[in-house]
């Protein structure tokens, strides 16, 4: 399959200028055969038209997506940088996230596009609405005042809605509680002092609904601690950079509520593992990490007890008393 697909991107680019069909063709295979996905709309718009207008050529189409940071050579002659594998397993991760219609996603502003940076870095599904939460312009640090060209305020990606929202991560408050599927948070929570931390994360858990999820990563001071020292950070915007384990002791376990038939449910999903390296936090479901399958099975197991017969001896017994 890949083999007739390299064959057929082949000869589209022998072509100096193409039509609107060929076009098209030359987008979807290229973007099918280098990052394994089909484009997204504004990507896949904007690479048509600047190959039937002759702006681009279809080798420098391919050579684009090749020098993409995204493009992961299945044999590649020499180990990528480092940042570049980081940022390339970033993607991977957003990628990752689960399914959701209404999604916040806390400093995902984006230099490339107003789409934001979950959008730019390959989430996969359509959504209602992905409210992007960034400081006003005069809050921000001197190396973020332009990391949202324009400070849009509604952007339609063709997919979902995306809507800015200028506060503080740790005031969502124009949020309806209990309203989200999704809080995606992309190395921003390291952006805000640890008292502001607490208040982000009680943020998040206000307004993410009780099956929704918590999503985030941020660098770890394990790693972070080599580069630059004791006395630093590796970013001058940086208020705290943690340590796995102060992270797992930041989150907060919500306290359980009665769901109305005698048990208890948590408030939202706990978050589990955290990933050694980047500190990369994924949530688990609801019930604990374990699977219920065999404890279910058990439990459908007709279950057996012993008792004493009237000639001393004794006898199996199902749940009633009866053989």
């Amino acid at each position: 399959m890949l083999t007739r697909t390299l064959k057929r991107v082949r000869k589209l680019v022998t072509g100096v200028q193409l039509g609107g069909h060929e076009a098209a063709m030359l987008v979807w295979h290229g973007f099918r055969v280098a990052f394994g996905r089909a484009p997204d709309p504004e990507n896949e718009r904007a690479y048509i038209s600047a190959l039937v207008s002759g702006r681009l050529s279809p080798s420098d189409f391919l050579c684009e997506l090749t020098r993409s940071t995204e493009f992961i050579p299945r044999t590649p002659p020499v180990p990528p940088p480092p940042l570049h594998q980081l940022h390339a397993a970033r993607e991977m991760m957003v990628r990752g996230l689960p399914r959701a219609e209404t999604i916040v996603d806390l400093g995902g502003g984006a230099k490339e596009t107003a789409a934001g940076a979950m959008v730019f870095m390959g989430y996969p599904y359509p959504f209602d609405t992905l409210t992007i939460v960034e400081p006003p312009q005069a809050d921000r640090h001197e190396i973020y005042r332009d990391a949202v060209p324009g400070d849009p305020i509604e952007y339609d990606t063709g997919r979902g809605v995306v809507r800015y929202l200028y506060t503080s991560m740790a005031d969502l408050s124009p949020i309806p509680s209990g309203s989200i599927d999704l809080v995606f948070s992309g190395e921003s929570i390291e952006h805000v002092t640890r008292e502001e931390c607490e208040r982000v994360l009680a943020e998040c858990a206000r307004v993410l609904k009780p099956t929704g999820s918590l999503c985030f990563d941020t660098p770890n001071r394990a790693i972070t601690r080599l580069q630059v020292g004791d006395d630093g950070f590796i970013n001058p915007d940086h208020k705290y950079e943690y340590t796995h384990a102060e992270m797992v002791d930041a989150i907060p376990h919500p306290p359980p509520v009665r769901d109305g038939q005698g048990g208890d449910r948590r408030r939202h999903q706990h978050v589990g593992r955290v990933a050694e390296f980047e500190g990369v936090t994924r949530p688990t479901p609801a019930g604990g990490s374990g699977s219920t399958a065999g404890s279910s099975s058990r439990r459908r197991r007709r279950r057996r007890r012993t008792e004493p017969c009237r000639s001393g001896r004794t006898r199996r017994c199902g749940p009633t008393g009866t053989r």
